[in-house]
């Protein structure tokens, strides 16, 4: 059964920009979109109304076939020769950014594409912010916000799974489930305004169809959350922590998986004091490896503080990387511990005895520890040489990299819609509370349409965020410079 919509006008809901000319920048922007430095090819991008007759008058030609490469001399004021480019010129409204885009593609190195800016500022161009090309594409309608974020995010990718699915975002694949979800919540809104001006209250039969379209929509939205929240690490590096009591070896398992010799080690308890990161490849995933300082009571004020960054890094872990010490009974900092593993709701969770090679005992309570999100059933014994600033070439981390490696691989095979940012994961949570709220008012119209309003709001801000300029410079800014 579907809800037949009567023919009312309903209120503009949507939150897309509008296309006036004030939200369309009239001046022309250049800038480098290769990285600066010694290379093959340098592209200086220009885009904007002037972006044609300052790249004529650069290469003192009269005439660009649109989507053709020319060979041509660019020149100074002074008519010399700055360098031998390829133009190209894309017409608009058929360009990245909408506008009339010239591509100079010089010669790689720092002066060149410098040199030729300079002249182009000097005939009228300003210079490009950060982002303010996608910026424009956005503006004029080429991309959405979600497409955006996704050509930021691949920029800055380094594994090839995540690229896989900010692939399918730049393709529009979660554009369309914004809109679908968008069409499903206007038709309930457009109900429920309706009626409020043509009965005092909904049917019984009404209501409850409204509720089970809620439900099967917050359903919808929740298995997205959760699924991405979980995933995230895919797309900003799962964070690995390690943790334990002072002086169990985190530093020396942190450079076995290295194998680098990144963190101080001695016997002394307490020697790492602050956050140690680092990131390395794990199965073709980008990690982020934490070396926390160990926990303990202590009046060390300057420890106190490393030990409160523990805490902190914990809440952020995906996978957390325990150490304790088969040489010696459990202690009550590693009880401490054991109950901060229990308490673990999110982070999955791998067992690890040090000093193996002093003793093959464990503690029976280790062994019996159960957790759901553990790696492993049983703790892995390690064990590294101790006294030789090396000691990370004597210990072999492969057990560790082969179960890492089999639950990123778990991450990996999803292949549903997936929400690639903490701004996305935290709009479909608004529109997830709006939902909740919007239930518990069905015998109230004026607050059930408004909570309505507040979902479509929150999971529109997705795609087409509607923002004032200076919140828009913000969200593009994060962009590198030229894109």
């Amino acid at each position: 059964m579907s809800l037949s919509v009567p023919t009312k006008m309903v209120k503009n809901t949507s939150s897309s920009m509008t296309s006036n000319d004030s939200n369309h920048p009239s001046k022309t922007i250049i800038g480098i979109s290769t990285p600066v430095g010694t290379g093959a090819i340098c592209i200086v991008r220009i885009s904007g109304k002037q972006a044609l007759p300052i790249t004529l008058s650069l290469s003192k030609r009269d005439f660009l076939k649109p989507r053709y490469a020319t060979l041509s001399f660019i020149y100074d004021e002074a008519n010399r020769p700055i360098d031998e480019a390829i133009l190209l010129y894309f017409k608009a409204p058929h360009s990245y950014s909408g506008e009339d885009i010239c591509e100079i593609q010089c010669h790689g190195g720092v002066l060149i594409g410098k040199t030729i800016i300079q002249r182009a500022l000097d005939l009228g161009a300003t210079l490009a912010r950060p982002g303010e090309f996608t910026k424009r594409a956005f503006l004029n309608g080429k991309l959405d916000f979600a497409q955006a974020q996704a050509i930021c995010a691949l920029i800055n990718s380094q594994s090839t799974h995540a690229n896989e699915i900010l692939l399918r975002q730049l393709r529009g694949e979660l554009s369309e489930f914004v809109a679908q979800v968008r069409a499903e919540l206007i038709e309930i809104l457009a109900y429920s305004e309706v009626s409020i001006d043509y009965s005092e209250e909904l049917e019984s039969s009404t209501s409850m169809l409204l509720s089970q379209k809620l439900l099967a929509l917050r359903h919808k939205l929740a298995v997205l959350h959760e699924d991405s929240k979980h995933r995230q690490g895919v797309i900003e590096g799962f964070r690995i922590c390690i943790i334990g009591k002072p002086n169990v070896g985190k530093s020396s398992l942190l450079n076995a998986l290295l194998a680098s010799p990144r963190a101080i080690t001695s016997s002394i308890p307490g020697t790492t004091r602050d956050i140690i990161e680092e990131s390395l490849s794990v199965g073709g995933q980008i990690v982020r490896l934490v070396d926390t300082a160990g926990i303990r009571d202590s009046y060390d004020e300057i420890e106190q503080i490393g030990i409160q960054r523990s805490y902190l890094m914990l809440d952020s872990a995906n996978i957390i990387l325990a150490l304790f010490d088969s040489s010696a009974p459990l202690t009550s900092e590693d009880r401490t511990i054991l109950d901060i593993l229990s308490a673990q709701r999110k982070a999955h969770i791998l067992l690890l005895l040090t000093k193996a090679d002093i003793s093959r005992d464990s503690s029976p309570l280790l062994e019996d520890f159960s957790h759901p999100l553990l790696l492993s059933q049983k703790p892995l014994k390690i064990s590294a040489t101790h006294g030789k600033q090396e000691e990370f070439s004597e210990f072999n981390p492969q057990q560790i990299f082969t179960l890492l490696e089999e639950f990123l691989s778990t991450q990996h095979s999803f292949d549903g819609l997936m929400l690639t940012s903490s701004f996305q994961i935290g709009c479909v949570k608004r529109a997830l509370d709006s939902i909740d709220l919007a239930r518990t008012k069905l015998e109230e119209l004026e607050l059930f349409s408004f909570h309505i309003n507040e979902c479509i709001n929150a999971i529109c801000a997705i795609t087409e965020p509607f923002e004032h300029s200076q919140m828009l410079d913000k969200m593009f800014s994060e962009f590198c410079l030229g894109k």
